[in-house]
């Protein structure tokens, strides 16, 4: 093996380790031999660790050379105080990644306290807000101002402290603000943005939103309201006409019926020569009318959103969420879950049902005693629930989605759950990575999966107890994932 490794080039090696982890290149190819420990050193590796097991992070930080890392996620979600154990391995951290470009904290405690000036891209979301984290914060994103062309925060009270100018920021993305708080952050960051992402929270006196400082160099603009406030196209068409240079456009918001008025739209955006238009907007509850949904989308069949463009619209008169109407683009705001067979929230829309249909990547199937095959076909479904009494045939199944795409499943709703016809749904779904189920002793884990949720029947205190711990065990050695319920801490040590 080593002999056949060491006649291929660099680029051909490259290639390989593009397909794998970066747990199974270190695993697999240091050590080998001087060649390709060295060629494993000049691979560039971003280091995503989201989803990964403590043994696997202190292994690769036991082998990585920190000169080799473009890119870091870390995430407290799976692994509490990652933050901390991964600067416990490095404690110059700033000083040892002279070649880091991109940083990730995804709801974590706290941030690295120092990050290398080579660093340009920066996203921050953490989950406890301390004294000690937004010290931290204010201390980095002071440091990294005059680097930093791409910055994610959570919210503007990151920037309280702030009060240095970002001259090479591109991108700012603050998931929640208000206007005024808007205003002043941009008045400080003197910066020539050419992308940038709101949430604006209500806020008393609500001001008029200024971009005239953005005018000539803002490109694409993603915009969401809270919605206690409420705006109108007329309010909307104001604070965005000094942008002369806008051509993607985002927005999301609750208001008046003239916001759904499709013909204004329609003026508007070809006299603005918007290439890419998304929007969702709500009517408010002061205008709780009984609207008809094609009467709401007859101005968004026009060629202009249909031939020219391309640009789709749903209509719902009630969602999940709200009693009133909503339309929406498709496919950039289409609900992801599906329901089927249809339900009351079934939209109306200027598509096709396959564009529709061809978007959804979550599906709960509902029927019990009648099955309709559906008019078109779920072909990019990854997560699958069933809620019914019986699994449904197999051939019905695979007639109104594609098992092959399904990655989740979860049956633990289904009443009377055969294992054996279980098994031969699970040998059609070759991409499957987890299951949720009620856990029934008979069924034997496929090897491949390697993610289990496990629900309680109902006369059942725990799942796990003594008398069935070294079975499972040996049934269940190659599991990676697991929830469960179980007896007591010795059995969590067992397991």
């Amino acid at each position: 093996m080593v002999l056949l490794l060491e006649i291929l080039p660099t680029e051909i090696l490259f290639c390989i380790f593009d397909y794998l982890t970066v747990f199974d290149i270190l695993r697999g190819f240091i050590n080998l031999n001087k060649r390709i420990n060295d060629i494993v050193g000049l691979y560039p590796f971003v280091l995503d660790f989201q989803e990964i097991s403590r043994s696997k992070l202190d292994f690769i930080c036991r082998h990585i050379q920190p000169k080799q890392i473009l890119s870091i996620y870390l995430s407290d979600e799976f692994m509490p105080d990652q933050v901390k154990i991964f600067n416990l391995h490095f404690p110059d951290f700033h000083e040892q990644f002279f070649g880091l470009k991109k940083m990730k904290f995804i709801n974590t405690s706290t941030v690295l306290p120092n990050l290398p000036v080579t660093l340009t891209c920066l996203s921050i979301k953490t989950y406890l807000k301390t004294n000690s984290t937004d010290n931290f914060i204010t201390k980095i994103l002071r440091q990294q101002a005059q680097y930093l062309t791409f910055l994610k925060v959570d919210g503007s009270y990151v920037f309280r402290s702030i009060d240095t100018a970002f001259p090479s920021l591109k991108h700012l993305t603050i998931d929640y603000c208000t206007i005024t708080e808007f205003h002043r952050i941009l008045f400080c960051f003197q910066s020539s943005l050419t992308e940038l992402k709101l949430f604006l929270d209500r806020e008393e006196n609500l001001p008029r939103i200024n971009f005239k400082q953005l005018s000539n160099t803002l490109i694409d603009l993603s915009i969401s309201f809270s919605e206690d406030i409420i705006m109108s196209f007329a309010l909307v068409k104001d604070f965005i006409e000094d942008l002369a240079k806008l051509k993607y456009f985002t927005i999301q918001a609750t208001g008046t019926l003239d916001l759904m008025n499709g013909e204004l739209w329609e003026e508007y955006l070809f006299q603005k020569n918007i290439k890419k238009f998304n929007f969702k907007f709500t009517l408010s509850n002061s205008f709780l009318l009984d609207y008809d949904e094609n009467l709401l989308l007859k101005p968004f069949r026009s060629s202009f959103w249909l031939k020219q463009q391309q640009w789709y619209v749903a209509c719902e008169k009630r969602t999940l969420k709200s009693s009133c109407s909503t339309i929406y683009s498709i496919p950039y705001f289409q609900p992801k879950l599906i329901f089927y067979p249809s339900n009351n929230f079934q939209p109306v829309t200027t598509a096709d049902r396959e564009v529709v249909s061809k978007h959804a990547n979550n599906l709960i199937l509902t029927f019990h005693k009648t099955i309709q095959l559906p008019s078109s076909f779920f072909c990019h479904i990854y997560s699958l629930t069933l809620l019914t009494l019986t699994l449904p045939p197999i051939e019905i199944l695979q007639s109104i989605v594609d098992l092959k795409q399904i990655r989740e499943i979860d049956v633990s709703l289904v009443k009377n759950l055969s294992i054996g016809e279980f098994e031969i749904f699970i040998e059609c779904m070759t991409n499957l990575k987890a299951i949720k189920m009620e856990y029934n002793p008979l069924f034997v884990p496929p090897i491949r999966i390697n993610c289990y949720t496990f629900i309680r029947k109902d006369e059942e205190l725990f799942i796990i107890d003594e008398n069935n711990i070294k079975r499972f065990c040996y049934l269940f050695f190659h599991v990676r994932n697991l929830e469960i319920t179980v007896q007591s801490k010795d059995i969590i040590i067992q397991l």
